[in-house]
């Protein structure tokens, strides 16, 4: 049977419940955003991971010029080191003979290691997308709702007034 009072007290349920699903939206967006989101805290230590490689980066460069450089002003004043760096270049002068051996039988002293062997690439933010956020917080929400409903269902009452209404029936 239709009561009245029955159906303010659903749809004042319902609405509490619904509030509580869209706070619990609005409060697990946050929460996400806050931690995993592209400008949360996950992705800002991505960020300072990148800074200190980039800063790695720029110190082998700056140490590569450097030699460089002063390579360039021991050519221009030494005229021997200039003929001993054409004669590893693989230039020689009239009448000498160059050997050429393999790749592998090179020294392994000689190998650079100083130099940046990967390009350091500087780009987006590895936090997660905001669709994503948005669906995991829409899930929590529905959620929410759901558990506030299931809280507020009382199987219990309702066997009460079961047995009180039986116990009526009964002494009458």
């Amino acid at each position: 049977m239709y009561s009245p009072h029955f159906s303010f007290k659903t749809s004042k349920r319902l609405l509490g419940s619904l509030s509580y699903g869209i706070f619990s939206f609005l409060i697990a967006y946050c929460f996400i955003s806050f931690i995993a989101g592209k400008a949360g805290i996950l992705a800002y230590k991505d960020l300072a991971l990148q800074k200190q490689q980039i800063q790695r980066a720029i110190d082998s460069l700056q140490a590569q010029n450097k030699n460089k450089a002063s390579t360039i002003e021991e050519l221009k004043n030494n005229p021997y080191a200039a003929a001993d760096l054409a004669a590893t270049l693989g230039y020689i002068h009239q009448g000498e003979v160059l050997i050429i051996l393999p790749e592998l039988w090179k020294d392994a002293s000689q190998a650079k290691n100083d130099e940046v062997s990967t390009p350091i690439l500087a780009g987006e933010s590895t936090g997660l997308p905001d669709p994503l956020i948005r669906i995991m917080s829409a899930i929590t929400g529905i959620l929410a709702f759901l558990a506030i409903q299931l809280f507020h269902y009382k199987p219990i009452e309702q066997s009460r007034k079961r047995i009180k209404i039986e116990n009526q029936t009964e002494l009458s």
